[in-house]
């Protein structure tokens, strides 16, 4: 039989996932910061077949759920929806009752980019993390290569748009000089994930943490080749010349 009671929130917090109403803790989808979330409300939104007895009385039993979750730093709200675990199983027969977040509203890491950023760069990124927020962590990290691919053809040398491969064209920006040694490692690790996503029967399964982990790198490598040398740019034109 199912535990009666589900579990306590946080008795197994991850600072890295994103909040749900069993652990309300990690980053916020609306400022960025990992923060503590306070349980506004939750509500059913896909029942099951059988009924449960709660303090209440006899309810609809259900294994989604919709819960409203306040942000403690930027006091905004987030929405996710939770698919029930019981004993840390879809679908379980016995054990403690938890709930897993599987999509998040506002979209998690779709901040807009500075102007500074290439549309297709852009576009291809905040693609790529909506497919994450839904758990489809192949197609994300697919499109998060494609965001590098874009970068190559606005950052590289004729020489390196002209290669055949992504790979020889990071070889080549690394050769010229457009990406330092460990931008190269970065843009290489993109690479190698981006094509485990689009062929994971050659190279492997990924896991929605590895996609995670490419999304934050990727948006790292934005800011460095986009968004910090535009801040730079700016402040020098802001100051008067000496």
């Amino acid at each position: 039989m199912r535990a009666s009671a589900s579990k306590e929130p946080d008795e197994d917090r991850d600072p890295d996932r994103l909040p749900d109403s069993s652990d309300r803790s990690g980053p916020c989808p609306r400022c960025g910061r990992v923060s503590a979330f306070t349980l506004i409300d939750v509500a059913p939104v896909t029942y099951s077949s059988g009924w449960k007895q709660t303090p209440m009385g006899t309810l609809r039993d259900h294994d989604q759920q919709v819960a409203v979750l306040e942000c403690n730093g930027c006091r905004q709200c987030v929405v996710t929806i939770e698919e029930e675990l019981v004993g840390g199983v879809r679908g379980g027969n016995s054990g403690t009752v938890t709930w897993r977040g599987i999509h998040w509203w506002p979209t998690p890491g779709a901040n807009s980019f500075d102007p500074s950023v290439p549309a297709d760069v852009a576009s291809s990124y905040a693609e790529g993390v909506r497919c994450l927020s839904a758990n489809a962590q192949h197609g994300a990290v697919a499109l998060l290569r494609t965001s590098l691919a874009y970068i190559v053809q606005d950052k590289g040398s004729d020489a390196a748009k002209a290669k055949n491969s992504l790979n020889d064209a990071i070889k080549q920006m690394a050769t010229d000089g457009a990406l330092p040694a460990a931008l190269t490692d970065w843009a290489t690790h993109i690479r190698e994930m981006g094509n485990a996503g689009a062929h994971p029967d050659i190279f492997g399964q990924v896991s929605v943490d590895e996609a995670r982990d490419l999304q934050r790198l990727v948006e790292q490598l934005i800011q460095v080749l986009y968004v910090v040398p535009a801040g730079i740019a700016k402040a020098r034109a802001g100051r008067p010349s000496r």
